[in-house]
Parts: structure tokens; C-alpha cells; sequence
């Protein structure tokens, strides 16, 4: 009888320390598969962000300029930012329009010294159609010359003409441009897009005060990784930050009720 106690002793003992074996192997096993699954799951959202890029990348590249007026009726020239690294700039050079190579043989130029943020290469003409002078206009009979002057919000000038009235057959009248100005203010931005879809690209926009003033095309670069962030996801990092603090302000708070709890008994 002791006989059998004993062996079953000793077959318990044994199953017993399999069973820890097996334990420690499932644990393992376990491990592995976890590790497997993060591995494979950053490498998901890896390859996922960078397909992301690369559309957000070459959409900035076919994208066109938008122009449409403000509130203000100002008019503003809008258009996509390219949002890559220089190496990958690079690379793709051959997909880059003349104003997108412009910006970026400037950008090299300043990447030595400086780490560029942003960047952009603004066209910009002035077009003065069938333009009538609507300001004042002077007379001199003595000098034989007609003045004519403006100064309003889009158009500045002074121009005089010589030799006129009366004219002489055998002297050409003369004009003289004493002041010609366009006053202009640009704005100049860069704001995210309201599409979540496409992760909220970055635009950057022109504003010209002057209706003389047209925006025919911009190319810009901002550095990547610049994240769209919202209300919540700044508030998700303020939590993280203070969330020692919170904790400590919770249990005071917690401990502080329960005092007043019981000596309110």
C-alpha cells in the first residue's frame, strides 16, 4: 500500500511539474503570438500611413489653383502643399512642374545652413486692361501740358503729357510717367482642409488686396508630420500629461469626502 502511495505521489509530482511546463509554454506561445500581431499590426499602419502620404503627395502635385473672393471680396489663389521629406523630393523630381523644381532648387540652397519648415513660390501678374483715367486731369496752356492723377485703393499714378496744346506740326507731343503705383498687401496662409478622408491635407492660400492683382499659380512645402490635431485629441494629451496630478487631486478629493463623511456621523 505505502508501495502505491508513493508512485502516485511520484506520477502527481511529475504531472504537476508538466503542468508548470505547459503553463510556462503556453505563456510563451502567447508572447510570441502578441508580438507577432504589434509587429504585424504597426506594419499595417506603417504601410497604411504611408500610402496615405503618397496620395496626400501626389494630389498636392495635380492639384490647380483655386481662385474665388472672401469676404472681404478680396481675391485668393488657393492650392494644395506638398508635404514630404527633400530626399523624397528627390526622388520624384521628374513628376515636379518648372515652379515646383524652382521651389525646391531654393530650398536646397537654404537646406545646408537652415532646416526648412515651409516654403512657397508665388506668380503673381498685373494686368491693366483698356485702363481709362477716372482722377484728376490738368490743364497748363503756358507749358502746353496735360496732367492726369489718380490715388485710390487699387491704382496710384501721376502722368504728364508735353508739347500739347496746341500742338506743333513738327514737334511730337511727349508723355512722362511721374508716379505709377500699385498698392498691394498679400496674405499669405497655411490651414488644414476639411477632409478627414484624406487626413486633412495642408493648403496654402494668397490674398491680394489689389484687384489688379492676380495670383496665376503656387507651389509650397511644409515639413511631414505635421498632424491635423482636434479639441478632443488636445484634450487627450492634456490628460496624459497631467494624468499624475489628476490622480493625486482625485484620491485628495476622494479622501477629503470620506473624512468629512465620517465625521459628519
Amino acid at each position: 500500500m505505502k508501495k502505491i502511495w508513493e508512485w502516485l505521489k511520484e506520477k502527481y509530482l511529475w504531472f504537476k511539474k508538466q503542468k508548470k511546463m505547459l503553463m510556462t509554454l503556453v505563456a510563451v506561445i502567447i508572447l510570441i503570438l502578441c508580438a507577432i500581431i504589434y509587429y504585424q499590426r504597426n506594419r499595417i499602419d506603417s504601410l497604411k500611413e504611408d500610402k496615405e502620404n503618397t496620395s496626400q503627395v501626389l494630389d498636392a502635385l495635380q492639384d490647380t489653383v483655386k481662385i474665388y473672393q472672401n469676404k472681404e471680396q478680396e481675391w485668393v489663389a488657393e492650392k494644395l502643399t506638398i508635404q514630404t521629406s527633400m530626399k523624397e523630393l528627390e526622388k520624384i523630381n521628374g513628376l515636379l512642374n518648372e515652379t515646383q523644381k524652382e521651389m525646391f532648387e531654393r530650398m536646397k540652397k537654404i537646406e545646408d545652413g537652415n532646416k526648412v519648415i515651409a516654403a512657397a513660390v508665388i506668380k503673381t501678374n498685373v494686368k491693366l486692361d483698356s485702363l481709362i483715367a477716372g482722377g484728376e486731369v490738368a490743364i497748363d496752356t503756358t507749358e502746353k501740358t496735360i496732367t492726369f492723377s489718380d490715388s485710390t485703393k487699387n491704382i496710384q499714378y501721376d502722368i504728364r503729357a508735353n508739347n500739347v496744346l496746341p500742338a506743333y506740326p513738327d514737334v511730337k507731343p511727349t508723355l512722362m510717367f511721374q508716379k505709377f503705383s500699385l498698392p498691394n498687401s498679400q496674405f499669405i496662409e497655411f490651414h488644414y482642409k476639411d477632409d478627414k478622408k484624406k487626413n486633412y491635407p495642408i493648403s496654402f492660400s494668397v490674398t491680394n488686396t489689389n484687384d489688379y492683382f492676380k495670383t496665376i499659380n503656387v507651389e509650397s512645402y511644409a515639413i511631414p508630420g505635421i498632424e491635423y490635431k482636434t479639441g478632443w485629441d488636445k484634450f487627450g494629451n492634456w490628460m496624459k500629461q497631467n494624468a499624475k496630478p489628476l490622480i493625486y487631486i482625485g484620491v485628495g478629493i476622494v479622501g477629503g469626502a470620506t473624512a468629512v463623511a465620517i465625521w459628519g456621523k
